[in-house]
């Protein structure tokens, strides 16, 4: 069943048994960001997975061309949300693979030309928020077919208590909501109408006039609803027994806290390990392991 944020607090306030005089709500909050942290270090599941799609143009001019020592090379900006890499692939316009980028490199060796490499093709290297391909984009056998680089990787979810920003785009899809909104109610902004076009809602009172001179434009406050969050809304236990071995670590009950945290390690192997099956389940599963040379 999923839970509010609020609830979520509340619901390891009732497990902790303890009151706010001893435990406020602040540290609960923290608690619950600690153990989401912690969790986001090993738990691997298809609900953390995403793809970022990087587009022609942008990858064009993110692209060196090749010199005298190294060929190509085309860099892209990490996403925010990044804890691993699954896979880095060229498409073309039509979804269809041009290539991958299989073979990963230390930045050191990637930088040295004169340095022996596996294959010497499709290789990237990460220097900070930065990832290098080479040969950059566009530079493979299908060149003239190249339309984007898809990154493949798990993601942080966002935060517990993230709601959506008030935007024309997200009223519209029906994310956002009049409950709790206000003047001086923290994320709440105002939506304009203009009563000519009914209930299009447009950013400002000008845009709203514009749309329909001659019509009455009203506004209304607005506040977004929680955005999906498969830990809070899906997984709870993860969460509640991550949160309860801080919580008692923080009132310095070591036996509670280590009986929490244990609980809190075996609701994520165990998470993990549905998903290990899954994969192998439905057909014969293959695997391509590279030793560069140890194996």
């Amino acid at each position: 069943m999923a839970l509010t944020y609020t609830q979520l607090v509340a619901l390891v306030r009732t497990w902790c048994n303890r009151d706010e005089e001893v435990v406020s709500d602040a540290i609960i909050q923290d608690a619950l960001k600690y153990a989401a942290d912690k969790a986001y270090r090993t738990l691997r599941v298809p609900p953390l997975e995403n793809v970022a799609i990087y587009e022609k143009t942008l990858l064009q001019a993110g692209t060196k061309a090749a010199n005298s020592l190294q060929g190509s090379i085309t860099e892209i900006q990490l996403p925010y949300d990044l804890i691993e890499f699954i896979q880095i692939r060229e498409v073309d316009s039509a979804g269809l693979t041009t290539r991958v980028f299989n073979e990963k490199l230390d930045i050191r060796t990637f930088n040295d030309a004169l340095s022996e490499k596996y294959t010497n093709l499709n290789y990237w290297a990460r220097q900070q928020n930065v990832v290098y391909l080479t040969p950059g984009f566009g530079a493979g056998s299908t060149s003239n077919q190249a339309n984007t680089i898809e990154l493949y990787y798990y993601r942080r979810l966002p935060a517990l208590d993230a709601v959506y920003a008030v935007t024309v785009l997200n009223y519209n899809a029906g994310f956002l909501t009049t409950t709790g909104a206000g003047s001086g109610v923290t994320n709440s902004k105002q939506l304009y109408f203009n009563s000519n076009t009914g209930t299009t809602a447009y950013a400002d009172a000008t845009a709203a006039q514009a749309a329909s001179p001659g019509g009455t434009v009203t506004n209304a406050y607005y506040i977004g609803i929680s955005t999906p969050n498969w830990l809070r809304d899906e997984n709870q236990r993860i969460l509640l027994f991550g949160a309860l071995a801080e919580v008692f670590a923080y009132v310095q009950d070591d036996a509670q806290a280590s009986k929490y945290n244990g609980a809190f390690l075996s609701e994520i192997a165990e998470a993990n390990d549905e998903d290990a099956k899954r994969n192998a389940s439905g057909g014969n599963l293959q695997v391509n392991f590279n030793g560069r040379g140890l194996i």
